[in-house]
């Protein structure tokens, strides 16, 4: 894709209306003429400039630049104060931590997303979606369904508040808090920091019971887990929590919708699945190419440089924030042979939509399971599944740093 200079607004805006109707143009002017750019993050009532690198050898560079950290010094920047509810749900989780905190973190929690652990949960996933469709054929009576809002999110939510151990009563506070945090600031920010507060109280509750009554679930198993001697204290299970819910529930959830969206665009490559069902190995694939065409997870989080450094020409001095932008990287054509064709049988396909590096995605490998049982469900229990409403309708929320529909309007027969 060639785009010219005044193809698009400047300065970038990553949040801005325009940017979410089409990033995939955006994406393709930052390689093509500005590898190492500024661009601007608009959350609403929170915005920054930072510098951001889209082409493919870059990004996979920038995430293991020991000359980038996430959170230098181990915590906000100095005379910064943040509260403590806001501190655990950001500086304090594990993809915020860099060297030896981060190792020591990691290795205590790696533990539950095995991809052995994550086989033996596919069928509970099954499960789960099998019901749901089921439940919104009888509750739809043939209406349109969202399908993000409908199957994606509870099916997803379900499994990972299972696997968490939050228990029914406190389920509804949970996953309100739960879609603050993954929302970013909306709305009134006293309403905001309340529902952060409430999921820190929950978080803290639901690590004292299971403290007290162990059961089968990753907290218990977070507060049994133990490396040379060393465990978490309750502050960094607190933590830990929300990086379990962002790496196992909000990319998987986007991750399927926009898998389904993919394939209704691609209907040849929807029917290469439909005709192979027992293609294990073709499904695998293409979950891969969903995750590298249509990332839910479009960049990492913000890493400060902490010595002077110059890439492409462009100095960038110590205290410089930048992101790597994945989704840019997984649409390099020096990385990928024609890599806007939508192609669920690409091989190889390096995408870095799951990280690279010593961030990997912890929860890389329970997206990927959960979104091909899905997948599977629907696709092979659907066969007259399609769009509810015109394509043209369909639309991106302007969320920065996401790609996430606003809703995926359905008709599942």
């Amino acid at each position: 894709m060639t785009v010219t200079p005044d193809s698009v607004t400047q300065p970038i805006t990553m949040g801005s209306a325009e940017f979410a109707a089409d990033p995939t143009a955006h994406y393709a002017w930052l390689r093509e003429h500005a590898p190492v750019g500024q661009v601007r993050l608009d959350f609403g009532a929170f915005a920054q400039e930072l510098w951001v690198v889209s082409r493919y050898a870059d990004c996979k560079a920038m995430l293991t630049d020991p000359r980038l950290l996430r959170s230098p010094g181990g915590g906000p920047p100095p005379g910064v104060e943040v509260p403590e509810h806001i501190r655990l749900v950001s500086t304090a989780t594990l993809d915020m931590k860099d060297g030896g905190d981060h190792r020591r973190l990691r290795s205590l929690v790696a533990a539950p997303f095995t991809p052995k652990r994550i086989q033996r949960l596919g069928e509970q996933v099954r499960t789960l979606a099998e019901a749901r469709l089921a439940a919104l054929r009888a509750e739809s009576g043939g209406e349109p369904v969202d399908l993000r809002q409908e199957f994606a999110l509870p099916v997803t939510y379900t499994v990972i508040a299972d696997m968490v151990g939050v228990a029914e009563d406190d389920r509804p506070q949970f996953q309100r808090g739960v879609n603050a945090l993954m929302s970013g600031f909306s709305g009134s920010q006293d309403e905001w920091e309340g529902r952060i507060k409430d999921l820190v109280a929950v978080t803290r509750d639901l690590v004292a019971r299971k403290r007290a009554e162990p059961g089968n679930d990753i907290v218990t198993g977070l507060i049994q887990a133990e490396e040379a001697g060393d465990r978490l204290d309750d502050t960094e299970l607190v933590a830990m929590v929300f990086s379990l819910v962002t790496a196992g529930y909000e990319t998987t959830y986007n991750l399927i919708t926009n898998g389904i969206a993919a394939l209704l665009d691609h209907p040849d490559q929807l029917a290469r699945l439909r005709a192979a069902p027992d293609d294990e190995d073709l499904w695998r694939s293409a979950v891969e190419e969903v995750a590298r065409f249509l990332p839910p997870i479009t960049g990492t989080r913000p890493a400060t440089v902490v010595e002077d450094l110059e890439w492409h020409g462009q100095k960038l001095p110590a205290g410089s924030l930048v992101i790597p932008l994945l989704a840019a990287a997984n649409r390099d054509p020096a990385e990928f042979a024609d890599p806007e064709v939508f192609d669920i049988g690409r091989s190889p396909n390096p995408h870095l939509s799951f990280g690279h590096g010593v961030h990997f995605c912890l929860g890389a490998n329970l997206a990927r399971m959960e979104a091909r049982v899905a997948l599977q469900v629907l696709v092979g229990t659907c066969p007259d599944l399609r769009l509810a409403v015109d394509r043209s309708a369909l639309a991106l929320e302007p969320m920065p740093l996401w790609t996430r529909f606003r809703e995926l309007p359905v008709h599942i027969g």
